[in-house]
C-alpha cells in the first residue's frame, strides 16, 4: 500500500511536469539534465528523450560557455544555496531567447547535496517591452531637457511635482536649487517680482480653467518678457510651459519699426505718411491739415559726383533739420530718394506759409559731409485740406502737382496747389495717351542733320533727330514730349524704333557716311538696349563702324555702373561712342578716362562765345587738344555764322555741325549724292529756330 509520502511524491511530479510557463527540470552534480517537463519542452524545443542525459550548458551560447558561465552558475548554488540571472539562452533550433534563470542546490533530509533544481522562464517579450519603455523614457527625459520651453506639473496645493532643466534656466533658480517640491508662488515671487507671482496664481491656478482651452498670457518683469500656457489636467495638476519672448518681442518691435520707418534716415515711411493722413482726415480733431511734398534741388548731381555715401549722409542731415521744423503733431516722412513730405495739424494759412519758408531756410544752409561743403535747396508743394481734398489720395496728388509748379517756375520755392494745375495734369496726361498712340502707329519720323570736315566741308555723316507730328496736326517739340515719354516708359520702345530707322537709312548713303543716334537715360538703364542695338546692325546690314551712339553724363549717371557695362559692350562689337555736350557736365574728365569714347562733341555754348568770348575760345582749344592726346575725335556743336567756322577750322582735324550747314531735313529731301537741296550756309537763320532743341532729340 502507498505511503502518504509516496503520494506527495507523485502529486509533486505531475504537477512539475503538467507547468507549461516555466522550464522546471533536475541538474545532477555535474549539471547533466536529469529530467524535463513540458514547460521546458516548449521553451526550448527538446523533448525529454532528447535531452535528458545532457549537460545543460548546451543552452548557452559558445562564447558563454568559453566565458564558463554555466559552471559559474551551479558553483554559486551550491555555495550560495541559489544562483539568478537573466541572459539569451538557445533553444534547439539555434534561435535566442531572454532566460530568467533561478539555480538552487538541492539536499536530501539528511542535508546531503545530490543535485541542482533548475527554472527557466522565457522572458524575451517582456525585456523587448522593457527596453522599449526604457528608450520611451530615455527620450523623453531627453526631450523634456531640450524643450525650448521650461516645464512644469503644478499640483493642487500649488507645488511644483516636476520641472525641466529649461524651467530651472528660464527662472534662474539662486544656487541651482531643485524646483521639485516648492512653491510655484514663491518661486516666481523670488526669480521675477510678487506682481508677476500674483499674476500667474490668480490667472493659470484655476480650478474653473477649463479642460480643453488653455490660459494663455504674458508676464512682463523688467526687461523681460515670458509667455506662459497652462493647461488644467483632468488628473487635477496644472500642466505650465514657459517661454522666454523677450528677443522675439524685441524683434517683432524692430520688424514693425522697419515696417513703418525708412531705413536710411528713420522718418516714417510712405504706408506710414498715408495712414496717418487717413486717421487725420477722419478725425474730428483735425478739421483741416497740409501735406507739404518736399524734393530736394541738386541732390542727383552731388549724390552722382561724390557717391552714395556722401548722398545718404547728406540725406540723414536733411530729415534731421526738417525734424527741428516740426511739431510733435506733425508727421515728417521720406518717401523714397531725395523726396519728403509733412503733414501740418492744424493747418491755419499763416503757419503752413511759415513753415515752408522755415524748410527752405533750412535746408539752403550750407552742408559739410566728409569735409565736403554742400549745398542744395528744396522745392516745396503744399495742398490744404479741406480746399485740396478730403481724400488721402488726392491730397497727396494735389500737393505732388504743386511741387511740380514749385520746380517749373525756378526751385527753391514753395507753391500752393491751385485747381489750374489739375488742367495742366490733365493735359499731360493727355499728351501720355497721344504718345502711346503714336507709339503704336508709328506716327514719328526722323530728320537728319550733317556733319562736316571743318577744313574742307566734306559731309562725314548725319545726326538723327527724332520728329512727332500729332495727329491734330500740330508739331510737338522733343523738348516737350521726350521727357514725358521717359517718365511714361516709352522711350526704349521709341529708342529702339530710332535705332532701326536710322540704320536702314543709312544703308542707302555712301559707305564712308556715319549716323549718330542719341540715347536716353531709360535706354542705358536696361540691359535691353544691346538687343536692339544688335538688331538693329542684323536686320539693316549696317556695319556697326557707321552707327555712332550719342550719350550725355545725366543719362549715365543715373546707373553709371550698367551704363559702363554696355557702353564696353557697344564698342566691343564695332560701334562708336560719342559724348555729348561734353565740358558741361560734372566729371568730363572722369568720364572720358572711364567710358570707351570714340568721340566728344564740344557743347554750342562754348562755341556760341567764338569771336567775343576769349574764354569759350580757351575752352574748345583745351578740349580740342585733350581729344588729338586720347586719340579721340572731336565734333564742335552749334555752328551758326561764317565767323565761328572760320575760328574752327584753323584746327586740325575737327568736325562741325549746325544751322550753317544745314537743317534737320527728312531723309527724302536729301539728294543722292547726299548735299543739302539749300544752301545751308546761304540760310537765314530764323530767330526761333536757333538753339539746341533743334538739333537734340531729346530737345528737339
Amino acid at each position: 500500500m502507498p505511503s502518504c509520502r509516496d503520494d506527495a511524491d507523485l502529486m509533486y511530479r505531475l504537477l512539475v511536469q503538467g507547468v507549461t510557463d516555466y522550464a522546471i527540470y533536475m541538474l545532477s552534480p555535474d549539471g547533466a539534465i536529469a529530467n524535463w517537463n513540458a514547460g521546458a519542452q516548449r521553451a526550448k524545443g527538446y523533448t525529454a528523450d532528447e535531452i535528458v542525459g545532457r549537460n545543460f550548458a548546451c543552452f548557452y551560447s559558445p562564447e558563454d560557455r568559453a566565458a564558463g558561465w554555466p559552471e559559474r552558475g551551479l558553483r554559486t548554488a551550491r555555495q550560495e544555496g541559489r544562483f539568478e540571472a537573466e541572459g539569451w539562452r538557445l533553444r534547439k533550433d539555434g534561435s535566442r531567447f531572454w532566460a530568467h534563470v533561478v539555480i538552487d542546490a538541492i539536499h536530501d533530509d539528511e542535508g546531503r547535496f545530490f543535485g541542482f533544481a533548475k527554472i527557466t522562464r522565457d522572458c524575451t517579450e517582456r525585456r523587448a517591452n522593457a527596453l522599449k519603455l526604457d528608450s520611451a523614457l530615455d527620450n523623453l527625459d531627453l526631450a523634456m531637457s531640450n524643450m525650448a520651453q521650461g516645464l512644469c506639473l503644478i499640483d493642487d496645493d500649488g507645488r511644483v511635482v516636476l520641472a525641466n532643466e529649461r524651467m530651472h534656466a528660464i527662472l534662474a533658480v539662486p544656487g541651482g536649487e531643485p524646483l521639485v517640491g516648492a512653491s510655484i508662488g514663491e518661486v516666481l515671487a523670488e526669480t521675477l517680482s510678487e506682481a508677476a507671482s500674483l499674476r500667474f496664481l490668480q490667472d493659470h491656478l484655476r480650478r474653473d480653467l477649463n479642460l480643453n482651452w488653455p490660459e494663455i498670457s504674458e508676464i512682463v518683469d523688467g526687461g523681460r518678457v515670458l509667455s506662459v500656457t497652462t493647461r488644467r489636467l483632468a488628473s487635477g495638476v496644472w500642466g505650465s510651459t514657459f517661454v522666454d519672448v523677450t528677443e522675439r518681442r524685441r524683434f517683432e518691435t524692430q520688424i514693425q519699426h522697419l515696417a513703418q520707418h525708412d531705413p536710411l534716415t528713420d522718418l516714417a515711411n510712405r504706408a506710414t505718411l498715408r495712414q496717418a493722413l487717413t486717421e487725420t482726415l477722419a478725425s474730428a480733431c483735425w478739421e483741416d491739415c497740409a501735406v507739404l511734398y518736399i524734393d530736394l534741388d541738386r541732390f542727383k548731381p552731388i549724390n552722382d559726383m561724390f557717391g552714395h555715401a556722401v548722398g545718404d549722409q547728406l540725406l540723414q542731415e536733411v530729415a534731421r533739420r526738417l525734424l527741428l521744423t516740426v511739431g510733435p503733431q506733425d508727421v515728417i516722412a521720406r518717401l523714397g530718394g531725395d523726396e519728403f513730405a509733412l503733414i501740418l495739424r492744424p493747418a491755419d494759412p499763416q503757419r503752413v506759409a511759415e513753415t515752408a519758408r522755415t524748410i527752405l531756410d533750412a535746408l539752403n544752409r550750407p552742408y559739410a559731409v566728409k569735409r565736403l561743403p554742400i549745398r542744395i535747396g528744396a522745392s516745396i508743394g503744399i495742398a490744404v485740406a479741406p480746399l485740396a481734398g478730403r481724400d488721402p489720395d488726392i491730397l497727396l496728388r494735389n500737393a505732388d502737382l504743386a511741387l511740380y509748379e514749385a520746380k517749373k517756375e525756378g526751385r527753391n520755392r514753395y507753391s500752393f496747389y491751385d485747381p489750374a494745375m489739375g488742367d495742366k495734369a490733365v493735359a499731360r496726361s493727355t499728351l501720355e495717351a497721344d504718345l502711346n498712340r503714336a507709339v503704336e502707329r508709328r506716327e514719328f519720323v526722323l530728320h537728319y542733320q550733317p556733319i562736316v570736315r571743318a577744313r574742307t566741308g566734306a559731309t562725314i555723316g548725319f545726326e538723327a533727330l527724332l520728329r512727332w507730328r500729332r495727329p491734330d496736326g500740330v508739331a510737338m517739340s522733343p523738348a516737350d514730349f521726350v521727357p514725358v515719354a521717359e517718365e511714361a516708359g516709352l522711350m526704349p520702345e521709341i529708342g529702339a524704333w530710332i535705332l532701326a530707322e536710322a540704320c536702314r537709312e543709312a544703308t542707302a548713303w555712301p559707305a564712308h557716311l556715319t549716323v549718330a543716334v542719341n540715347v536716353s537715360a531709360t535706354q542705358l538703364r536696361s540691359a535691353l538696349f544691346i538687343d536692339a542695338v544688335e538688331r538693329a546692325l542684323a536686320e539693316s546690314g549696317l556695319p556697326p563702324h557707321r552707327l555712332e551712339i550719342e550719350i550725355t553724363e545725366t543719362a549715365v549717371l543715373q546707373n553709371r555702373e550698367l551704363a559702363l557695362s554696355l557702353l564696353r559692350r557697344l564698342r566691343a562689337l564695332g560701334v562708336m561712342i560719342a559724348l555729348d555736350d561734353f565740358g558741361t557736365g560734372y566729371s568730363s574728365l572722369s568720364f572720358v578716362h572711364t567710358f570707351p569714347l570714340t568721340r566728344l562733341k564740344i557743347d554750342r555754348s562754348f562755341v556760341r562765345g567764338l569771336g567775343h568770348d576769349p574764354q569759350s575760345a580757351a575752352i574748345v582749344r583745351a578740349i580740342i587738344g585733350l581729344s588729338r592726346s586720347l586719340g579721340l575725335a572731336v565734333t564742335a556743336e552749334g555752328v551758326e555764322t561764317e565767323d565761328q567756322r572760320r575760328l574752327l577750322a584753323k584746327e586740325r582735324g575737327l568736325d562741325l555741325q549746325g544751322y550753317l550747314f544745314g537743317h534737320p531735313e527728312a531723309a527724302a529731301r536729301l539728294d543722292p549724292h547726299l548735299k543739302l537741296r539749300r544752301s545751308a550756309r546761304r540760310l537765314a537763320l530764323p530767330k526761333e529756330g536757333r538753339g539746341k532743341a533743334q538739333e537734340h532729340p531729346e530737345a528737339a
